[in-house]
């Protein structure tokens, strides 16, 4: 009854449907369900900021048991909270039986879709921002299944930075155990250390192009870890900061940058090996499953082996 009167209702006042249906044919598509298959979104789109800006710029995102955590990284400004709010409104709007602006998208039905997002205290419950912070938090930690999707915009910013990034990092690592999907947007480049460690996270950045000390934002998602050096303190230079105080910090975060760096190449060093084998296992197992010929699954499994061997397989 209630879906009745919500067609009803959809019908009256402002048909979806009918929106829909006045777009070009490649701008809205039909979503495909699978029972435990990856989620798979091409070139999708914020279907209510794409009406206000004629240059919206679609993104694809891809999640499966492999590979179940997406970290977002990128400047501020650079589209990261429009990005996670565009993949929660597809999945919102296939649930409910609608067309998604996407040119594909194959989804599992999610039982939940748990988002932390935005910043700001409670003066009514006498929470501070990062007191409501840490409540969402824990609400998300002790309700989420390996059906459910989580969505968080930033953790562990109202803290220290130390307490922060540990806190952000135990609470993916919770999360990567439970095999529910998750993107995750951050601007702790110390995070980005998770992939080196588990194969199934994956990074992501929005490019940004560096133009006479200026930020050139792309809106497009691209693989890996991208690092706009210092974007913070150019933001920061714009707002109008004094040019003594940016040098200053421009030399403070030279050194602990450097640092980073230098702990990170090693984490790979010691985890590669492990990223090899859990590479060469899930080549296994889609190769067990995979419907093709002989043939094609023995040269699949010589290029497996060779790129092995290599110390290239990725």
């Amino acid at each position: 009854m209630l879906a009745e009167v919500l067609c009803l209702l959809d019908m009256i006042v402002n048909s979806f449907a009918y929106t829909i249906s006045t777009k070009p044919v490649d701008r809205y598509t039909r979503p495909e369900f699978t029972g435990d298959g990856p989620m798979a979104i091409n070139a999708g789109r914020h279907p209510i900021l794409e009406c206000l800006h004629t240059d919206f710029v679609p993104n694809n995102i891809f999640l499966s048991e492999a590979s179940n955590m997406v970290l977002v990284m990128g400047p501020n400004m650079s589209g990261k909270s429009t990005y996670l709010q565009q993949i929660c409104l597809i999945v919102i709007l296939a649930q409910v039986g609608c067309y998604v602006p996407a040119q594909f998208a194959s989804l599992r039905v999610v039982d939940r879709i748990f988002t932390r997002i935005g910043t700001g205290d409670n003066v009514e419950n006498n929470s501070s921002t990062f007191m409501t912070e840490m409540k969402e938090t824990a609400f998300i930690m002790q309700n989420v299944s390996s059906r459910s999707l989580v969505v968080v915009d930033e953790l562990g910013r109202a803290t220290s930075s130390s307490d922060g990034l540990a806190i952000a990092w135990s609470c993916c690592e919770h999360l990567l155990s439970l095999k529910g999907y998750t993107v995750f947007a951050t601007h702790m480049e110390g995070l980005s250390e998770l992939a080196t460690m588990y194969p199934n996270v994956k990074i992501l950045h929005f490019e940004v192009d560096l133009r006479n000390g200026r930020l050139d934002f792309k809106f497009r998602l691209k693989d890996g870890v991208r690092r706009v050096p210092h974007y913070g303190l150019l933001l920061a230079r714009v707002a109008g900061l004094p040019a003594s105080v940016i040098d200053t910090a421009t030399s403070i975060t030279s050194r602990i940058t450097e640092q980073e760096m230098v702990r990170m190449d090693a984490n790979c060093v010691q985890y590669q090996p492990l990223r090899m084998a859990y590479q060469a296992a899930q080549r296994l197992i889609c190769l067990k499953y995979s419907n093709q010929g002989d043939d094609y699954i023995r040269e699949a499994l010589q290029d497996l082996k060779e790129s092995y061997a290599a110390g290239n397989l990725i």
